[in-house]
Formats: structure tokens, C-alpha cells, sequence
């Protein structure tokens, strides 16, 4: 399915909505491009894409690395990047989400922008369609601004949902926090561990399409010679807000790698302290249990000895047994031994 939107000095152009290719093919759409004052997003599935390139010119290069797929062994097929051909911009960009399972689902989005036309390719519904069309809606402002604007819309969306990745990921963390001094919990101490593993796993990946992010951005906004997409000065503050979006992922991220390794070495350190007060008791115990052991051995031997074969040599024995006993079992118990 290819859906498309037409401006035209803004406005979005009468009877040319959001459409599918039985109504609107794909023909019908190029037709506007090119036409002046005319900006044109276009949403195409992958095999669309060569025959979309030869007509619009772009670098086969990046149509390459758009077709491109995750190799064996590699999480994401390439890297999140802004790169300039002669007469267009090429962006590969990730969409994230939390699954289910609490994994962490990653989608490609590449994305092509020359001055009249933005072509997105819709790899595994990475991108929302009608949440990016209520953006453009619910500012009609923007489109006046050309195909910068409609790159923001698509650049927001993103970032938007690196930042709920970020939020669900944090509260997992908080999750591992409150059971960490939690002293009620029965929670298999190998599966929070596993969990923890896996939670700072999708951050380290996340990490990995997010940081370049902030490179990206600033590409966008910065002008070079013979630009191609330059941000009119009336978007500039979109695109600052959208920066501090992608700084507060950046941050985020490390805080939260931070708080996770700070959890692992707090758990490491409880458990620690566990086995040294196991220990502890271990050693009070046996030195308890060691003096009548002592005792009833030494008046046990075949010699005779102070007492021997006398009923007080009993009492005296029984007695001296049952009184350092006591006196070890009352030092170690104000020592916190046992």
C-alpha cells in the first residue's frame, strides 16, 4: 500500500488525502511532484522503492542501504546515520518499542528528502501513519515550511518513541530497585538477575541507535553549501525542541546503565554480607558446641583426673561446660555474632 500527502503552499491540496493505491496508485502522486509549490510525502513498501529511486534520482548508494537487511549475528542492519547525495538527503532512522515480553523491538526507517518530495519506507510498519498524519494536523503551521517540516513530523515521531522505550525501561529499573530492599520477596534471585541482565542488554542497544541521533539532528539544522533541505528560521525552534528530546534520551540512558550497574554491585554487596553473618554464626555455634565437646573429652580419658570416679567430678564437669558455653553464647550475641 502507498499513501501519500500533497501540499500546496501549505495547504494540504482538496481531494488529495492521506489515500491507498487502489484510489490514489502511486502514479497519481508522482505526478505532483516537481510541480512548483508543491511538497509531497510519500509512505512506500520496500519493493516500491528501485523503481521510485530511478525516477526521483536518488543515490544508489542509499537505496542500497535502505534495501538493506540485518546480517546474521547483527541486531540492526545499519547504523543510524544522515548522509548527502547531490540533490537529496538519506536518513536511517529506528523506531523502538517494548514488547510484550519486555524485549526491546527495533524498526528500520529509512528515509529519502529532496526540496519537493520526503519518501519514507514503511519497513514492518515501522512507521505510524495516522499518528504521523494527526502530527501534521494538529499543526497546520508546519507544512508551510516545505519538506523540512514534514522531515520534523517524522524526526519527532522517533524520537517520541525513543523517549517511550526510554520510560518503560525505566520503570523496569525501578521495578529491579524497590525488589532489591525488598525483604519479603520470594522472586528467584536467578531470574532477577536474568531480568536486570536483559533490561541493561535493550539499553546498551538502545544506546546504539540514540546517540548518533544527536549528530543527525544537528546535521539536519546545519546549513551546508548547496543544501538541499534548509530549515527555515520558523522551524528552528521545532528542531531545538526536538535536540532536547534526544539529549534527554542520551541522558537517560547512561543514568539508567548507571543505576543498574550501581543494582548488580548492591546485590553483590547484600549477598556478601549474608554469607559473612551466615559465617559469623556458623563459627559461634561451633564454638559453643566445641567446649562441652572439649570438656566431656577430657574427663572422658582412661587416666585418672581431679574427680575421678568422684559424683561431684560429674557435677564439677557439667557445670564447667554449661558455664563457658554460656559465657561464649552471651559474648557473641552482644557482638550481633549470633
Amino acid at each position: 500500500m502507498t499513501t501519500f500527502r500533497a501540499y500546496r503552499d501549505g495547504q494540504l491540496i482538496p481531494d488529495e488525502p492521506a489515500s491507498s493505491a487502489v484510489d490514489h496508485p502511486l502514479t497519481t502522486a508522482m505526478a505532483l511532484v516537481g510541480t512548483p509549490g508543491v511538497v509531497v510525502w510519500l509512505d512506500v513498501t520496500p519493493d516500491q522503492l528501485p523503481t521510485l529511486a530511478d525516477r526521483l534520482g536518488f543515490h544508489h548508494h542509499a537505496v542500497e542501504d535502505a534495501m538493506k537487511t540485518a546480517e546474521i549475528g547483527s541486531e540492526i542492519a545499519q547504523r543510524t546515520k544522515l548522509d548527502r547525495f547531490p540533490g537529496h538527503v538519506f536518513l536511517y532512522l529506528y523506531r523502538s518499542a517494548v514488547g510484550p515480553d519486555g524485549s526491546l523491538v527495533l524498526r528500520e526507517l529509512p528515509v529519502f528528502v529532496n526540496p519537493s518530495v520526503i519518501v519514507t519506507v514503511d519497513r514492518a510498519n515501522a512507521l505510524d501513519v495516522g499518528g504521523l498524519m494527526e502530527r501534521l494536523d494538529a499543526h497546520p503551521e508546519l507544512p508551510r515550511y516545505g519538506v523540512s517540516a514534514l522531515l520534523y513530523g517524522v524526526l519527532d515521531m522517533v524520537v517520541d518513541s525513543h523517549l517511550a522505550t526510554i520510560d518503560a525501561l525505566g520503570d523496569d529499573v525501578d521495578k529491579m530497585e524497590d525488589d532489591l530492599f525488598d525483604g519479603d520477596s520470594d522472586a528467584d534471585p536467578t531470574a532477577i538477575t536474568r531480568h536486570g541482565f536483559y533490561t541493561r542488554k535493550a539499553l546498551v542497544r538502545m544506546r546504539r541507535i540514540s546517540a548518533p541521533m544527536r549528530e543527525l539532528v544537528t546535521g539536519v539544522m546545519r546549513v551546508e553549501d548547496d543544501d538541499q533541505t534548509p530549515i527555515a528560521p520558523g522551524l528552528m525552534p521545532y528542531y531545538q525542541d526536538l535536540y532536547d528530546h534526544v539529549l534527554r534520551v542520551n541522558d537517560s540512558i547512561e543514568g539508567l546503565r548507571d543505576l543498574i550497574t550501581t543494582i548488580y554491585e548492591t546485590r553483590l554487596t547484600k549477598a556478601d554480607h549474608a554469607l559473612n553473618t551466615v559465617m559469623r554464626k556458623l563459627a559461634g555455634w561451633a564454638a559453643i558446641i566445641a567446649v562441652p565437646t572439649a570438656v566431656t573429652g577430657f574427663y572422658g580419658q582412661n587416666l585418672p583426673y581431679p574427680g575421678f570416679l568422684k559424683p561431684w567430678g560429674f557435677w564439677f564437669s557439667t557445670a564447667l561446660w554449661f558455664l563457658v558455653s554460656g559465657a561464649l553464647y552471651l559474648g557473641f550475641r552482644r557482638r550481633r555474632w549470633i
